[in-house]
């Protein structure tokens, strides 16, 4: 019964919280900026997001997983 009346009081905070904010005009706000970034903004962006990726990709490959003798798994990291 308590876990019911929280869960009834945290939705009434939330329909609260979401009634304040105009989310079509949030979302036409992002639609907005994207569609007049710059060529040159968008492959900056791209790049960027390309240069995380790769940066991602390289820790994951340094990353090795190592039995030990127990049922402990750790992870061995080769230095950078």
């Amino acid at each position: 019964e308590y876990a019911k009346k929280l869960h009834e009081e945290i939705n009434k905070d939330h329909e609260e919280f979401n009634k304040d904010i105009d989310w079509d005009a949030a979302m036409n706000h992002e639609i907005i900026k994207s569609i007049n970034e710059t060529p040159a903004q968008k492959a900056a962006k791209r790049r960027k997001l390309s240069e995380k990726a790769q940066e991602a990709e390289d820790l994951k490959k340094r990353l090795e997983v190592v039995d030990d003798e127990d049922d402990d798994v750790f992870i061995e990291a080769t230095p950078l």
